[in-house]
């Protein structure tokens, strides 16, 4: 499958400021695709082969729910705003199962977690899996024409949901090996809760004898509004897929693996890896959760599910002093306290431990509120034996308290600690070893400017609202 797009990508020209200007920058894109993959049929499903017939209807042979997929090629190279960036799928992560019975469809490394651009790598603009349900579901002859179904463009554009659907299939040519297809039309749907509107223009071959699509040829054209943790588009893109039967699997496992469709995939399986390369530091985390901004003084990811805001962290730096004392469990909550100061109503619990791999974990929980608005923070302290430091503020409101989950346990028992990008501009020695002082870790050391800055820090209410 070769994927080639261009447009515009847009996003806000404050990315923290909703209905701000937007800033649109030019993008230039070329990915490429190569991969088997074994289709798996619902477990009430029987597939039957058909007989060649091109009327016999496909309504229950095409709706594959999940496969195995090995990619022997997997590389994207782009240009944003005259800035080139490429992307490679790792070896770790090019053995995946595929599940398309949610939407947009899931993908799993089966040795290892994607990286958050690996995954986006993947996410293609049409599924191969889904492709068989362009075909009709009821007899057809040449010049026939019939609508493709708003479940069907859902499937085949890798949509979450599809409100309107106005797409038209017509039989162009009809033969003993094969049926062509052209389809045109708008589908107004959308990815994540983000709406996205498509115009769609292409041709399908249908090989009679394999039973089954084999050539894609499709244009689109998607407008997609920003969401609160994706940008915008309003790109134009050309698809072009072919697809050839295997006598025998070359990377995928002879025996094919067995995949439950009535369970749902493990939560193990839906962890994306994010670093910082800034900071210096690597996380296993939900795929919900996304790094916004990266930079030497601050770090601030988002935790997003369907377009709705359910938490934040923002992470800083501290530096270690020659004379600098192990903070206590009582010492931090009580500079957690005094930083929120009049938004702090209650601390909920606090506690101190040591992962598995050796990270000091100093956390406390509190209750408080923000311009009337119920907010949760959980506060962390993190450092290793090699002095390495870091704080971490979880701010969410209180009707997200569930949403979020055990976020901030998933982040600590997973970071580990790597060394920063050599580009980082120094970080200055803090006056004091307080919390508010080391929490600032900028050129600032007014006590005042600093105790300011970690309580606009912690109480993210209306970024996280």
């Amino acid at each position: 499958m070769e994927v080639e797009m261009k447009g515009s990508v847009n996003i806000p020209g404050h990315p923290l400021v909703s209905g701000d200007k937007v800033l649109k920058l030019p993008i230039d894109s070329q990915a490429s695709f190569e991969y088997e993959e074994r289709l798996h049929l619902p477990a009430i499903t029987k597939a039957r082969k058909p007989k060649g017939s091109v009327t016999k209807p496909v309504n229950d042979e095409r709706r594959h729910l999940a496969a195995e997929r090995y990619y022997h090629r997997a590389t994207a190279d782009s240009t944003l705003n005259e800035k080139p960036h490429s992307v490679r799928l790792r070896d770790s992560v090019r053995d995946t199962i595929v599940r398309h019975d949610l939407r947009p469809e899931q993908i799993y490394g089966v040795e290892d977690f994607f990286q958050r651009d690996e995954l986006e790598l993947l996410h293609a603009p049409v599924s191969s899996i889904a492709i068989d349900q362009l075909l009709p579901e009821s007899p057809i002859r040449l010049g026939s024409k019939y609508t493709i179904s708003a479940d069907s463009m859902a499937s085949v554009l890798n949509l979450t949901a599809v409100m309107a659907c106005e797409v038209k299939a017509e039989i162009m040519s009809v033969s003993d090996e094969d049926v062509k297809i052209q389809l045109r039309g708008t589908v107004d749907g959308a990815i994540d809760g983000v709406p996205t509107i498509i115009r769609t223009i292409g041709k399908l071959t249908f090989d009679r004898k394999l039973a089954s699509c084999t050539w894609l040829a499709i244009a689109i054209h998607e407008t997609r509004e920003i969401g609160r943790a994706e940008p915008g588009f309003d790109v134009t893109a050309t698809i072009n897929m072919l697809r050839k039967p295997l006598k025998a699997t070359i990377a995928l496992p002879v025996v094919a693996r067995k995949i439950d469709l009535g369970e749902p995939a493990s939560t193990n399986r839906n962890y994306v890896s994010l670093s910082s390369e800034k900071l210096g530091f690597h996380v296993l985390m939900s795929r919900q959760w996304r790094m916004m901004r990266d930079q030497s003084k601050a770090v601030m990811m988002r935790m997003v599910d369907n377009d709705r805001s359910i938490g934040q962290c923002d992470i800083q730096p501290i530096t270690q002093l020659v004379d600098d004392q192990p903070w206590s469990l009582t010492a931090f909550e009580s500079n957690v306290q005094v930083l929120l100061g009049e938004q702090f109503v209650e601390m909920v619990e606090s506690d101190e431990r040591v992962t598995a791999s050796g990270t000091k974990i100093l956390r406390a929980v509190a209750d408080g509120s923000a311009e009337g608005v119920p907010i949760r923070w959980v506060m962390m302290h993190l450092s290793d034996e090699s002095g390495k430091q870091l704080v971490a503020t979880f701010t969410m409101e209180g009707n997200n308290i569930d949403a979020f989950g055990s976020s901030d346990m998933q982040f600590a028992g997973s970071i580990r600690f790597e060394e920063p990008d050599t580009n980082n501009e120094p970080i200055k020695k803090p006056d004091q070893t307080t919390l508010s002082s080391n929490y600032q870790g900028s050129v600032q050391h007014d006590d005042k400017t600093k105790t300011k800055h970690v309580a606009d820090s912690i109480s993210n209410a209306n970024t996280v609202r």
